[in-house]
């Protein structure tokens, strides 16, 4: 029988924090799960993954002997899917978690539960919220109606206002050990910059192997690496490359995502070179240290972060359905301009 996705959180859950989600586990054994919960730590530490665990235990109805969800009930299946009437999971829309947002989940969550006597909610990135978003949730959680769980996810706690963490229990997420991915990934036979970039784009286990499958991680390094050689010698072939060298990479939607990072990256590098002189041995992209050097004095301040700030915003379009292509031409187009 092929493992579900809600068998995969498990064992996720497991593997990242297995300290937290044991202890959690024991806490809704004894009925003792608070109302409110504030889960802290960077991206890739299984804060989702743990998320969905507990709202699964809390449903599931297969409890395993050693306390955890079964992960094959429908319950289960369904709270791994966002597919659960009872259990909302809520992400930013666009850049922000806006007000409209929370006042919906507020309307929801005043209903009586559809299916049992419990409801779950999940702001993940919700250090997002806007100011409104965050004080219409706040009275929310200060004041819950029915038997609500409720779990916030962000990176870093000190984004939120004072007020709502103070009404939730704050559960900081541990860095995942660095030496442990260090020698997991030399296993791989990365390279050292390889190894830099790898750990630059995640500290989640999954989404390294994820990274590392077919080569996928050092075939689109190169092409990052011949991009910006491009750039660094203004030849506008880096546009065509777009279509010819990196589309053909893409797999998803993620690794869109971490290849705008990469392409942030490598200017990042050119960033700490330039202002401090950051050996090749620490760089993701080391290995082209020379031209990143050469780059960095060719370039002034403004130029700069100017191109920085031009592929975080273009990176945002994301979230509006724009072309992932036509993304990648138009930070190209924009780094040629800046660059001349």
């Amino acid at each position: 029988m092929p493992v579900t996705k809600a068998q995969q959180l498990i064992k996720q859950a497991k593997n990242d924090q297995k300290q937290i989600i044991s202890h959690l586990m024991s806490v809704v054994a004894k009925g003792d799960l608070s109302h409110a919960y504030l889960f802290s730590g960077s991206a890739g530490l299984g804060k989702l993954a743990i998320t969905k665990v507990i709202a699964m235990r809390l449903f599931c109805i297969n409890v395993q002997d050693d306390g955890y969800p079964c992960g094959i009930c429908n319950e289960c299946l369904r709270i791994s899917n966002n597919e659960h009437p009872d259990v909302l999971v809520l992400a930013p829309d666009g850049q922000s978690i806006k007000v409209e947002q929370i006042r919906l989940l507020k309307r929801e969550f005043s209903k009586s539960a559809v299916e049992g006597n419990r409801k779950v909610f999940i702001i993940d990135d919700a250090d997002l919220m806007t100011t409104s978003a965050s004080n219409s949730l706040l009275k929310f959680i200060e004041e819950p109606v029915g038997n609500v769980n409720s779990f916030l996810l962000t990176d870093d706690y000190h984004k939120l206002l004072d007020t709502i963490v103070s009404r939730t229990q704050l559960i900081e997420f541990p860095k995942v050990n660095r030496v442990a991915l260090v020698n997991y990934l030399e296993k791989q036979q990365l390279t050292k910059t390889e190894i830099n970039l790898a750990l630059k784009l995640t500290s989640d286990l999954n989404e390294i192997n994820r990274l590392c499958e077919d080569n996928w991680l050092t075939k689109m390094k190169q092409q990052v690496e011949e991009w910006f050689t491009k750039l660094a010698h203004k030849d506008y072939q880096a546009f065509p490359l777009i279509q010819t060298n990196m589309m053909p990479l893409i797999r998803d939607r993620q690794d869109q995502k971490v290849t705008l990072n990469m392409m942030c990256l490598i200017f990042r590098d050119v960033f700490n070179v330039k202002f401090k002189n950051t050996p090749a041995n620490e760089l993701a992209f080391g290995n082209i240290y020379d031209l990143i050097k050469q780059t960095g004095n060719q370039l002034s301040d403004n130029q700069l972060l100017s191109i920085i700030e031009d592929i975080l915003i273009n990176a945002r379009k994301q979230n509006i359905n724009v072309g992932f292509q036509s993304i990648l031409e138009v930070v190209t187009l924009d780094c040629l301009n800046f660059m001349r």
